[in-house]
């Protein structure tokens, strides 16, 4: 059987053109919008560019930050590293400014002290929970709620197709996630189905 990844809500609001990242990055409440985000799901946001970015509590707890002198501009980074190499930074003077025993640090300063080992080693990451799969599912059984026909459908994907419709809403029917799709509803044998009108 084969399985795919159930999208989460970081996917929602991190990808471009969905209607959650528009709310949080091309519209007039975008600002509040991002607020009420961050109450109800916790995380924080963070600029890349044009656009914000939403980092859930465990990236945020496994990653960093610090804030420009002059500017008090804040910045998000998960590589020590990396973010070094593209700074012109050293990794060993970053902790430094991360456990307290530095202030300042070529212009930058740290957003909040914690503790954070003094090399380059990494430190321990908090475990983000595995991604929820679901089984794709090919076939199903149906009834039909007019005529009380009992439909045994292979290939979903290729039922829909010959017909015109729409296989999406057809394996929401097959998954519980909808009650019907064209008059068909999953079948249910331990249910008492109405009778048909011509009984």
């Amino acid at each position: 059987m084969e399985y795919r990844e159930i999208k989460t809500i970081e996917d929602a609001v991190n990808k471009r053109g969905t209607k959650l990242w528009t709310q949080m990055n091309d519209n007039s409440k975008s600002e509040k919008n991002r607020h009420r985000f961050v109450e109800e799901h916790g995380g924080c946001f963070f600029r890349e560019g044009r656009y914000w970015v939403w980092k859930n509590e465990v990236k945020i707890q496994n990653g960093y930050w610090l804030k420009r002198v002059d500017t008090e501009e804040k910045v998000f980074f998960s590589s020590m590293t990396e973010f070094s190499m593209q700074n012109g930074l050293t990794p060993v003077k970053i902790c430094e400014l991360l456990n307290g025993k530095r202030k300042t640090y070529k212009g930058w300063t740290a957003v909040e002290l914690r503790p954070v080992k003094d090399s380059v080693s990494p430190n321990v990451k908090i475990k983000e929970e595995p991604r929820k799969k679901e089984a794709i599912t090919k076939t199903a059984v149906f009834i039909h709620m007019e005529t009380n026909e009992i439909i045994v459908i292979d290939n979903m994907a290729q039922y829909a197709k010959e017909r015109g419709w729409d296989h999406r809403n057809l394996y929401k029917v097959a998954r519980g996630k909808a009650k019907s799709y064209k008059n068909l509803r999953l079948f249910n044998p331990l249910e008492q189905y109405r009778p048909s009108p011509d009984t």
